[in-house]
């Protein structure tokens, strides 16, 4: 003990002009036995002894650490695996609705074209087949006067014919003046129904949009609504893991203060002996 603080001590000298220089002396020949060389072995004996305590105290907290440290790891893994099972229901069940309505769509769209073919058939073969038969008949009939009757009489009686040829080209212009007057006004109810067949498309085009749109809405409805679960769900895992670090961080700090101070208490406790021991050896 007496060796150990025997060496020379360290002083510092300026010099005239010049800078601190450090200055070494010499260790006295001999140290002479101090009647506080027991006191301060046997503190220093103290404090050997209580290292064992301390070490304990150390390794206890770190276990403590560590069971704590595995505890949230093992929350964590349960709600990851709560978060997976849900991401794959939520997946699953989003298949399915775009699946019903995906067959639901197909099937309006498949309805609403077969209801105009069908509307299409009935006019091609209920309404214009009369009219394109009289038209047929009355063409028949006139290529019938014109090619087959006018010339027999002709041949019968020119002026009998002269005559009746006269009034029947009055009664052609009269009935040719009929037949295109008719012909329009087929022609007029022909495009009067196409336009009312256009538009009546138009509107039944306009509704089956504005069904879509209201049937897209309600099945969006729902989706949102699991979307804003789904986020609240999601801000709860995120909260209780944002408290976890913050417990994790806690644990960290109160460890480390912890250690600080055991680390500071010996640090003071090792000053306050090497300056006890400094003194009192200075003093003998």
């Amino acid at each position: 003990m007496t060796e150990r603080f025997a060496g020379p001590q360290g002083r510092m000298l300026a010099p005239p002009g010049g800078s601190s220089q450090p200055l070494t002396l010499a260790p006295p020949p001999a140290v002479l036995d101090s009647k506080r060389v027991p006191l301060m072995v046997d503190q220093e004996s103290r404090l050997d002894s209580q290292l064992p305590v301390l070490d304990e105290g150390t390794r206890r907290r770190n276990r403590e650490f560590k069971r704590r440290m595995d505890a949230i790891q093992c929350r964590q893994e349960v709600w990851m695996e709560k978060l997976a099972q849900e991401e794959k229901d939520r997946d699953a069940d989003h298949a399915a609705v775009m699946s019903s309505i995906e067959s639901t769509f197909n099937s309006a769209v498949n309805a609403v074209w077969d209801k105009i073919d069908a509307d299409f058939r009935v006019f091609h073969e209920v309404h214009i087949p009369p009219h394109e038969g009289r038209m047929t008949a009355l063409e028949a009939d006139f290529d019938d006067f014109v090619n087959v009757t006018v010339p027999k009489c002709i041949d019968e009686c020119s002026e009998m014919i002269a005559r009746k040829v006269v009034k029947a080209r009055e009664y052609f212009e009269i009935e040719n003046t009929k037949v295109l007057k008719r012909e329009e006004k087929i022609v007029e109810r022909f495009e009067a129904h196409v336009g009312r067949t256009a538009q009546g498309l138009e509107d039944e085009e306009a509704t089956r949009i504005a069904k879509l749109r209201l049937l897209t809405e309600e099945i969006d409805k729902p989706e949102r609504v699991d979307e804003r679960l789904e986020e609240v769900k999601i801000t709860k895992v995120m909260r209780e893991i944002v408290k976890v670090r913050e417990m994790i961080k806690a644990e960290e700090e109160e460890r480390a203060e912890e250690d600080g101070l055991i680390l500071d208490e010996m640090l003071r406790t090792q000053e306050k002996l090497q300056k006890s021991v400094l003194e009192n050896f200075g003093a003998e």
